[in-house]
C-alpha cells in the first residue's frame, strides 16, 4: 500500500512529516528519540520500495557483533515504527506502510515522498537538460535539487558501514549538482555573478579541480584574465604539493586557451 500522507526527509536531520489534514494548516514533524530506531527508519527509507534484509539491518546496527535475541529486538523496532506510521498517516492503514517479507522488511512510502529520491531525480533531470542545451531549465532544476539539501545525511543519526557509505555517496552527488549548476550558469553568460561563489568553493575544496576550472572560466569570461591564470598557478602548486600531480588535461586545455586569448 502507498500512503501519500507521509513524507520522510533524510537530507539533514531526520524528519517524518505527515501531510496536514484539511482542517489543519500546519505540519507536525514526528520525532523519534531512540537511536537504533532512527537508524532502522533511515535504512528502510533510503531503500524504500525494496526489501531491506534482516541481516543487513543487523550488520548496520551492530557492526561489532549483535546481542543475543537480536532478531526479536529488530522485530520490536519494526513494531514501534508501524505504530508511528499509524499515528503519522492519521489512518489505521498506516501500519501497512511497513511490510514483512520472507527476507526482511519493505517500506512502501512512495519515493517521491522521500527527499533523497527527489534530490537524485532532479540531478538526473538537470543533467539531461544540459545535454539538450536547455541551460536555464537545467540550472533551475539543479537549484531546486540543492535547496533540498539541509545537511549531510543523516545529520542526527548514528551510522554503521552502510549509512556511512551512503552519506559519502550523497556528498559526492551534491558536489556534482553544484558543478552542473555552475556549468549551466556559465553557459547562460552568468560569469560575473558566480565568481564569488566559486572562490568560496575553491577555498573549501582546494583539491577539487572542477571548481578551479569553473573559476578560471568565470574570471576569464568576466574580463579578469590575470586572475584566471593565477587560479591555475595556485591549483598546480597545490596539486603538486599535496598529491604530486599535475592538473588534468581539461584544466591545462582551458589554461592554454586563456593564455592565447581564446
Amino acid at each position: 500500500m502507498h500512503d501519500a500522507h507521509v513524507h520522510i526527509n533524510l537530507l539533514g536531520k531526520l524528519e517524518i512529516v505527515p501531510m496536514a489534514r484539511e482542517s489543519d494548516d500546519t505540519e507536525h514533524h514526528h520525532r523519534i528519540t531512540a537511536t537504533k530506531l532512527r537508524q532502522v527508519l533511515v535504512l528502510l527509507a533510503a531503500n524504500a520500495g525494496t526489501t531491506m534484509r534482516t541481516d543487513q539491518l543487523i550488520d548496520e546496527l551492530w557492526p561489532a557483533g549483535p546481542p543475543q535475541s537480536v532478531r526479536t529486538i529488530v522485530q520490536t523496532y519494526i513494531y514501534q515504527l508501524r505504530k508511528l506510521f499509524v499515528h503519522s498517516s492519521q489512518s489505521p492503514q498506516g501500519r501497512q506502510l511497513l511490510a514483512t517479507d520472507p527476507d526482511g522488511y519493505v517500506l512502501s512510502v512512495p519515493r517521491e515522498n522521500i527527499d533523497l529520491f527527489r534530490f537524485q531525480n532532479l540531478i538526473e533531470d538537470g543533467r539531461a537538460a544540459l545535454r539538450e542545451n536547455r541551460f536555464g531549465c537545467g540550472a533551475e532544476m539543479l537549484r531546486e535539487c540543492l535547496e533540498l539539501w539541509r545537511g549531510s545525511m543523516p545529520a542526527d543519526v548514528t551510522t554503521g558501514p552502510r549509512l556511512r557509505g551512503l552519506s559519502a555517496f550523497l556528498e559526492e552527488q551534491r558536489l556534482e549538482a553544484i558543478s552542473l549548476r555552475i556549468e549551466a550558469d556559465l553557459a547562460s553568460d552568468r560569469h560575473v555573478e558566480i565568481v564569488g561563489e566559486l572562490r568560496s568553493l575553491v577555498a573549501v575544496y582546494p583539491l577539487h579541480e572542477v571548481f578551479h576550472l569553473r573559476l578560471m572560466q568565470a574570471l576569464h569570461g568576466s574580463g579578469r584574465r590575470g586572475e584566471a591564470l593565477c587560479v591555475y598557478r595556485e591549483l598546480r602548486s597545490t596539486l603538486n604539493k599535496e598529491l604530486g600531480l599535475e592538473p588534468s588535461s581539461e584544466v591545462r586545455k582551458v589554461h592554454h586557451e586563456i593564455l592565447v586569448g581564446q
